[in-house]
């Protein structure tokens, strides 16, 4: 089950449905009865939600206090888990517990802190909840938060230094003029992304029968019939590939997972079913499409340096500003048009993805000059 709420009953009947069900530390999790890792040492409680991109900013956080601070304890719980995550990107890390987390019931918090006696408290992607929030004001445990904006009960929060990932992040903290320990706007995931790729992929799977790879990320259910039919009709269909990514794919289009490293033939439409793939296709395609996009997504897509457009109602929050700004497009059909005038002016498009590079490096720079700082604070907990 899913409910992480604050209502008590509905906690209760979740973990009986997820104990019925065989999920029994999901089941006690929820309601505070949680496992440390190892026998001794003080303990950082990390606290995620169900959104990938904070799950894999903690993991990387720990591996890098795992480095710097070894006694000390770490668990990360989350609401939903990542398979991508864990156990395979969580390997090797030491001293580190993860798991579902409790639900916002002052119940279950209080249970969560008796077990855990945390030395410090860190929200990935979000802040303590208003009972969270008071109980570590009650318990005088410092808390740090990263890549989130603050809600309503912020200014309750014990705060030692929040990180925030965007300006916009910045800006709404700052207006709390109440809260202490604001740092300037980072994303340490920068530091994660993969960003030097051989761009091989294109020779691989195109060879020398087209010149052109396309992606677009981000389709929902409804959308992957009106990609590939304005593919079909567009002239591009016979110079390369279009790679497709999202929800609801249809069953019958072929996966990118199962290519057997052979050349595809011209035109094909190829679903991008794994994210391991992210690092290939931001190298080698000629243009990319945002429906919707992560933070990892995003920056792996700088690093590589494409051409990028964006569906107008799609806006994300950097932590500085970029010079390039990508062309807001409505349809399948404009976005093909712009990738052929792309094509057209390869010197245009190579300023523009250089653009798109360079800011990638910087922020890397800055989030590499910040890192020592904060493991430096965890050292002289």
């Amino acid at each position: 089950m899913s409910y992480y709420g604050a209502n008590y009953w509905r906690a209760r009947w979740a973990s009986w449905q997820d104990a019925r069900a065989g999920r029994i530390a999901q089941a006690n999790a929820r309601l505070g009865g949680l496992k440390l890792p190892g026998d001794r040492g003080p303990v950082l409680w990390l606290q995620g939600g169900a959104a990938g991109d904070e799950l894999r900013l903690g993991v990387e956080l720990c591996r890098a206090i795992s480095d710097k601070r070894r006694d000390l304890r770490m668990i990360l719980t989350f609401e939903r888990e990542d398979t991508a995550l864990f156990p395979e990107t969580s390997a090797g890390i030491e001293r580190l517990g993860y798991g579902f987390g409790p639900c916002a019931h002052a119940r279950a918090l209080e249970t969560t802190l008796q077990r855990l006696q945390p030395l410090r408290y860190l929200g990935l992607g979000r802040v303590p909840s208003p009972a969270l929030a008071r109980l570590l004001s009650k318990k005088k445990i410092p808390a740090l938060a990263m890549a989130t904006a603050p809600d309503s009960a912020a200014s309750a929060t014990p705060w030692e230094a929040i990180y925030p990932r965007s300006q916009l992040q910045y800006q709404q903290w700052q207006s709390l003029s109440s809260v202490k320990g604001l740092q300037e706007p980072v994303d340490f995931l920068t530091l994660v992304t993969v960003a030097q790729v051989e761009p091989n992929f294109r020779n691989l799977i195109l060879g020398s029968q087209g010149d052109a790879l396309f992606w677009v990320t981000g389709l929902r259910a409804a959308d992957w019939f009106a990609w590939s039919a304005a593919w079909q009709q567009s002239p591009l269909c016979e110079r390369g590939l279009l790679f497709l990514e999202g929800l609801g794919a249809p069953a019958n289009l072929p996966r990118l997972s199962r290519w057997q490293r052979a050349q595809v033939p011209v035109g094909s439409v190829l679903q991008v079913d794994e994210a391991r793939w992210h690092p290939a296709l931001a190298a080698a395609c000629d243009a990319v499409h945002l429906l919707a996009a992560g933070s990892t997504l995003l920056w792996q897509i700088f690093a590589g340096g494409r051409p990028l457009s964006r569906r107008p109602e799609l806006h994300w929050d950097l932590p500085a500003t970029i010079a390039a700004q990508p062309r807001a497009l409505a349809d399948p059909t404009t976005v093909l048009q712009h990738w052929a005038a792309v094509l057209a002016e390869p010197i245009a498009a190579r300023e523009e993805a250089d653009a798109y590079r360079r800011f990638f490096w910087q922020e890397r720079r800055a989030a590499g000059e910040r890192l020592p700082e904060f493991l430096q604070r965890v050292f002289d907990w």
